[in-house]
């Protein structure tokens, strides 16, 4: 399932100060194009635990960036 447009996990990486690398990138294959996390880990050369970690930080700031745009939860 996808979350996000490329557009969209760009602007979202900048807010949150992603650096990258691999958990970055495994984190938009699975953004943005759906892969599973243990697959985007396995492509990118990660650890499942980096990916996870990764997209948790990426939630919070979704949810953080919808609740100060006003949309609701």
């Amino acid at each position: 399932m996808r979350l996000l447009n490329g557009e969209q996990f760009e602007a979202l990486a900048q807010l949150l100060r992603l650096r990258a690398g691999p958990a970055s990138a495994a984190a938009r294959l699975v953004l943005v194009d759906g892969l599973r996390p243990a697959q985007a880990a396995a492509r990118t050369g990660c650890s499942p635990q980096s990916v996870s970690n990764t997209l948790a930080a990426c939630r919070r700031g979704i949810a953080l960036a919808r609740r100060a745009a006003g949309a609701q939860l």
